[in-house]
C-alpha cells in the first residue's frame, strides 16, 4: 500500500532478522514518503551493514546486508506493457492508464564464496489478463538466462494471478516460464486479502467495506520462487497490508 503503513512493517522486519536471518529482502512499492524512501527507513531500522539496490524507475528495490552478500551488478528488465485499459480497470489503476513495468534483476554473491546468484523483485501488472502477465514472467526468465543465472536465481514479488476458481492452478500457467528452471513456491496459502487495502480510490473502500462484510477473495498473488534449495519457507500476518509477508531461508 505504498508504505502507508510502513511503521507498523518495520517491526516484522527486525524480528524476521532476529528469528530466521534477513540478509535480502524485496520491495515491490518503494516509493518516497514525507520522511524519505521506504527502503532507505527499512536499511536503516535493520542495521548498519544494510544497503539498497534499486533502478531509476521507482517501485522496487532490494534492502540486502552488505557484510554478508555483495551486489556486483543490478539492472531494470522491461516487461510488457499493456497497450490499453478497459473501462473497469481504469476504475482502480491509479491515473488511469498504463505504464511501463520492469522487473529488478540483482546479481549477488555471498562473503566468502564465489558463487553468484540472482535475485528479481517483481510486481505484474495489475490489469489485463493471467497471459499478458505470464508474458511478464518469460520477460524475467529470459533476462536470467542473458545473464547466465537461470539455474541459481530466486525470484520474489506479486504476480496479481487473479482467477475466481482454480487460482492456484492459473498461478501455476502464470509461473511456468521460471518453474522450467526448476524454480517454484510450492505454497498455496493466500497471502493477499482485499478487505485489507487502505488505499484512497473509491475501489479500495469499497473492497475494504465488503471485506467488513465477510465478503473477500484471499488469493496467494505474492512468491518466493526458487531452485536453488530451500531449508524452510513461512509467511508473517502483516495486517497493516493487503499482503502478507513471505520468507524462504536457502542455500546458496
Amino acid at each position: 500500500m505504498h508504505g502507508r503503513q510502513l511503521c507498523a512493517l518495520l517491526p516484522h522486519y527486525q524480528q524476521l532478522r532476529q528469528r530466521e536471518g534477513l540478509d535480502v529482502l524485496c520491495l515491490q512499492e518503494d516509493l518516497v514518503s514525507q520522511e524519505g524512501r521506504l527502503s532507505e527507513r527499512i536499511a536503516e531500522t535493520l542495521g548498519p551493514g544494510f544497503a539498497v539496490a534499486r533502478g531509476e524507475m521507482p517501485g522496487l528495490a532490494l534492502v540486502y546486508d552488505a557484510d554478508r552478500v555483495h551486489c556486483s551488478e543490478q539492472t531494470l528488465v522491461p516487461l510488457p506493457r499493456l497497450p490499453s485499459l478497459s473501462w473497469f480497470e481504469r476504475m482502480y489503476i491509479a491515473g488511469g492508464k498504463t505504464r511501463p513495468k520492469y522487473a529488478l534483476l540483482a546479481e549477488l554473491t555471498p562473503r566468502g564464496t564465489s558463487q553468484a546468484f540472482g535475485v528479481v523483485s517483481f510486481h505484474l501488472d495489475t490489469a489485463g489478463c493471467n497471459l499478458h502477465r505470464r508474458r511478464q514472467v518469460e520477460s524475467i526468465a529470459d533476462a536470467l538466462c542473458q545473464r547466465g543465472l537461470q539455474h541459481r536465481f530466486v525470484a520474489c514479488g506479486d504476480t496479481n494471478a487473479f482467477s475466481v476458481r482454480r487460482q492456484i492452478d492459473s498461478l501455476r500457467r502464470v509461473l511456468a516460464p521460471l518453474a522450467r528452471y526448476g524454480a517454484e513456491d510450492p505454497d498455496v496459502t493466500p497471502t493477499h486479502w482485499f478487505g485489507r487495502q487502505r488505499e484512497p480510490k473509491l475501489t479500495h473502500r469499497a473492497c475494504v467495506a465488503l471485506g467488513r462484510l465477510g465478503l473477500d477473495l484471499p488469493r496467494r498473488y505474492d512468491v518466493v520462487c526458487t531452485n536453488l534449495s530451500a531449508l524452510a519457507r513461512g509467511q508473517l500476518r502483516t495486517p497493516a497490508s493487503d499482503h502478507d509477508l513471505l520468507w524462504a531461508r536457502v542455500s546458496s
